[in-house]
């Protein structure tokens, strides 16, 4: 073989073993970094997807405690509040139970001073309560909502709280103990006899709006 052909080849051979060994440094940089890599992605992609899984949340949410207090409103108008502890204790639990139904969704009102039995909040959601206590301590106006995404044996679910807070007409039948009428009282005792939820004043957080969302 002439000189000069086997120097090509020499140097051919070197290259190769050198683009080889190169090629084997990315690859092991590319799997160290696949690990960080995917849990980074993991990371993203739960951020990315809270905005969408907040808005469409909301707009199931959002308009029940206005509906339900418009309700009782033009009840305690119309009728007093004795019969408006009557349409409080089946609206409210009917507006819940229907709003679960339509979207597949554990929707429920909560209160870490509940009137029904059924009401009592879970940990998540009594941190949720005790924040948004702050966070109106600080301003009346604040927005107390809280979305985040768990995972509850190998399941992702969206949960999310929307505060409710006391208004004037909420102290009928939440306020003082003193200040509750003996009619209003002698009903909350008939239709909640295991009630907790009085004692409150204006502008406190009275509970929350509850909602556990499966997710792919």
């Amino acid at each position: 073989m002439p000189r000069n052909r086997c120097r090509v080849v020499e140097i051919n051979t070197r290259l190769s073993i050198q683009e080889a060994k190169t090629m084997k440094k990315i690859v092991l940089i590319a799997l160290s970094l696949f690990p960080l890599t995917t849990f980074a992605g993991v990371k993203n992609n739960e951020s990315d997807r809270l905005p969408e899984l907040l808005k469409t949340t909301k707009v199931v949410v959002d308009p029940m405690p206005e509906k339900l207090k418009t309700l009782l409103v033009n009840e305690i108008t119309n009728n007093g509040p004795v019969k408006a502890i009557e349409v409080c204790s089946s609206i409210s639990p009917a507006m819940t139970k229907a709003a679960s139904e339509k979207t597949g969704w554990n929707i429920k009102r909560v209160s870490l001073k509940n009137r029904n039995p059924e009401a009592q909040a879970d940990k998540w959601e009594s941190k949720a309560m005790k924040d948004f206590e702050k966070e109106l301590a600080a301003n009346t106006d604040a927005l107390m909502e809280k979305g985040e995404i768990v995972k509850v044996n190998k399941k992702q679910y969206f949960r999310y709280a929307k505060g409710l807070k006391t208004g004037k007409e909420c102290l009928l039948c939440h306020g003082k103990t003193e200040n509750i009428t003996p009619e209003v009282k002698a009903k909350l005792e008939e239709v909640y006899p295991k009630d907790l939820a009085t004692g409150y004043e204006i502008n406190q957080v009275r509970g929350i709006v509850s909602v556990i969302r499966p997710i792919d």
